[in-house]
């Protein structure tokens, strides 16, 4: 078991939700950019710990956004 330090640092994300956002959304979810793809948004970015995160999933559950998935993307 690790002590969950190395999700304690700046790294990179793919959260896909339910429902169309509009890019212009951007900035305020911390420049990540937004895909529409279909029926469903693809948010990707890189934040700088998992409170940072955690307020990103915050802002979408503001929205009533349901959350589909939230991939970390191991850097190559």
């Amino acid at each position: 078991m690790t002590n969950g330090r190395a999700y304690d640092k700046a790294c990179t994300y793919q959260i896909r939700i339910q429902g169309i956002l509009d890019p212009s959304w951007s900035d305020w979810f911390g420049g990540f950019s937004i895909i529409v793809q279909g029926d469903e948004t693809l948010l990707a970015g890189a934040v700088i710990d998992q409170a940072a995160l955690h307020g990103i999933l915050a802002k979408l559950n503001d929205l009533g956004l349901p959350i589909i998935c939230v991939e970390r993307c191991e850097p190559e």
